[in-house]
């Protein structure tokens, strides 16, 4: 029969053969997917998760040669590198600086770099230079890795080599002689793609000139870390005579006079005082005198009486 719209035909338990038949019975048979049974699910256990690797500040020293030392360096670094892996993703390498690093490089009395080198073909280089004045900076961190693994797991490019460089402008420093403090952290980006190659370095000291006793000068300290001040140790200049003494808006105000050689003031009634206990009495007798000599003038005038007797 012809079948009409909207008729709706179950069929289950349905095999069929319809070429090739041999010994009119079926050939083993080739299930359709939703005959096929599930696998059972693989149960993994997740892996432990890893305890993150905190940083280590690590302690280097480069002699010149001797047993004396040109270049102190005390810091901690993180690395992280993005890289490409076999399955064409994205993703990011991140190590840190052991602190048994091995430490080579060079110092004169100009300028100087050491290299701290790990795993044979890791390492971090900072050179550092005389910018004038007696002063110093840091002139160039520069950075080599290779993406292999086990830092680079996965890694499409296998065995690739990087050395990049950048030219950070810190300013002056410390003066030779001095360390230089930073324990905040700084971050330098190695690659125009941002966060592509990046180190962060933090608890850093160092003293490229002028080491003395192969330890550490005075510090100066960088403009990031919070600082408490401390007591004055600088006696403030003392006013004698003759000298000036800035004002509040920084002009001179003349000479200051040493307080010793001024006369004390006297303890009794002043001048003043005892000239205005004189002069006032005196004014008062010498009106007194002079209304008493008015009236009697006007006495006489007003009298019948006359030289000589009675009229």
């Amino acid at each position: 029969k012809t079948l009409q719209y909207n008729v709706d035909i179950l069929l289950n338990d349905l095999q069929l053969q319809p070429f090739e038949v041999k010994h009119n019975d079926f050939s083993p048979p080739m299930e359709c997917a939703m005959d096929r049974t599930p696998a059972p699910p693989v149960h993994t256990n997740p892996p432990p998760p890893t305890t993150p690797v905190p940083w280590s500040v690590g302690h280097f020293t480069l002699t010149d040669g001797t047993t004396n030392a040109c270049i102190l360096l005390e810091l901690a670094a993180q690395f992280s590198f993005a890289y490409e892996t076999e399955m064409n993703t994205m993703e990011r390498a991140i190590f840190y600086l052991p602190p048994d690093a091995t430490p080579t490089g060079t110092c004169s009395g100009e300028s100087g770099m050491i290299t701290l080198t790990f795993s044979n073909d890791y390492s971090l280089s900072v050179r550092f230079a005389i910018v004038g004045n007696g002063v110093y900076s840091i002139t160039e961190i520069k950075v080599t890795w290779v993406e292999k693994p086990p830092l680079f797991p996965n890694a499409k490019n296998r065995d690739e080599s990087h050395t990049e460089s950048v030219y950070p402008h810190l300013g002056a420093l410390a003066q030779l002689g001095e360390s230089y403090r930073c324990n905040s952290a700084q971050r330098f980006s190695f690659s125009a793609i941002a966060d592509k190659a990046v180190v962060e370095i933090s608890q850093l000291k160092v003293q490229p000139f002028q080491v003395t006793g192969n330890t550490f000068g005075r510090e100066s300290v960088c403009g990031m870390d919070p600082t408490t001040p401390g007591p004055s140790t600088v006696r403030q200049p003392i006013a004698t005579r003759g000298s000036t003494t800035p004002s509040s808006r920084g002009t001179p105000t003349g000479p200051s006079v040493n307080s010793t050689e001024s006369a004390p003031p006297p303890s009794g009634p002043s001048g003043g005082v005892i000239a205005a206990a004189v002069v006032v009495p005196v004014v008062v007798i010498i009106i007194v005198g002079m209304a008493g000599f008015l009236f009697y003038r006007k006495r006489q005038q007003d009298s019948p009486l006359v030289a000589g007797g009675l009229e």
